[in-house]
């Protein structure tokens, strides 16, 4: 299995790679293409041209929720790629979303209209669902542990969001379960927890533990300590991947305690794990 982090926050440590607030991930599996989000975009399609990833190949299109910094580059995908099918969770139709992140409630929706225009290329996910023989959709997430803070600002509609509209992949490898959460608005553990997997060996993906801004605070650094701990503890062949919206204390406090079981991610960051004995 292939993976490359086609957008992210950070740049690139040496290609002249695009940066935004967004994340789009590519992967593949046994010969077959996946994009894991667009990004805020049209950005990602221009790093995905520089990183040789052709987006006319891509076979699956996965949509994790309903936020624009994930679901921007749509409309650039859909001029792109005529085939790939679209995953995306049913509740999506059913809401706009809203930050109140800076106290105006700001509309950061994807685009319905895309989704009713090209109404034949999306299928519409309500619970656990089987791509290939090896990659799956997490759908729904039960919500044990507890959220992140950051969710206290985004609304769906006129109501806080229970974030029923994210989703989350599995790829099923002869090593361990390899888990994609492009937000984690569930949590990281309770989207861990979803999997239903003895044997996680990798978590890729934002975990929405944001750093306080001001006034408004999130997770402390015990909270975060406690998260990590038990990352360290419950999946102790768990190597987590981040980036996007894991904040710069929570990336520390996941440094000190996963040791180099833990990797920060950024625009083209690659990364291979070994699937190729699978039937």
């Amino acid at each position: 299995m292939n993976l490359v982090v086609v957008i992210d926050n950070l740049p690139h440590p040496s290609m002249n790679l695009e940066t935004e607030h967004g994340l789009s991930i590519y992967f593949e599996v046994q010969n077959k293409k996946f994009l894991f989000d667009t990004g805020a975009s049209a950005l990602f399609a221009k790093n995905a041209a520089l990183l040789g990833i052709d987006i006319a190949k891509i076979d699956y299109l996965i949509l994790s929720h309903s936020h624009y910094d994930h679901t921007g580059g749509l409309e650039t995908f859909l001029k792109l790629n005529s085939k790939a099918p679209v995953y995306i969770s049913k509740h999506i139709r059913d809401i706009h979303c809203y930050s109140g992140r800076t106290g105006i409630l700001r509309d950061i929706s994807v685009s319905h209209s895309l989704i009713e225009h090209h109404s034949e290329r999306f299928i519409s996910i309500t619970q656990d669902t089987v791509i290939t023989p090896q990659v799956n959709i997490i759908s729904p997430v039960a919500h044990v542990q507890a959220l992140p803070f950051g969710n206290r600002v985004l609304f769906a509609n006129d109501q806080p969001d229970d974030f029923r509209h994210e989703i989350a992949v599995s790829v099923e490898t002869p090593q361990g379960t390899i888990v994609l959460s492009s937000c984690s608005h569930h949590g990281i553990l309770n989207t861990l927890n979803a999997c239903k997997s003895d044997r996680i060996i990798a978590y890729i993906g934002g975990t929405h533990l944001i750093d306080s801004q001001g006034q408004i605070s999130y997770e402390s650094p015990e909270q975060i300590h406690e998260i990590a701990q038990t990352l360290y503890t419950e999946y102790p062949q768990l190597h987590l991947y981040t980036g996007h919206c894991t904040g710069l204390q929570a990336q520390e406090i996941f440094a000190h305690i996963l040791g180099d079981k833990f990797t920060v991610f950024h625009s083209g960051f690659s990364t291979h794990f070994q699937i190729s004995d699978m039937g």
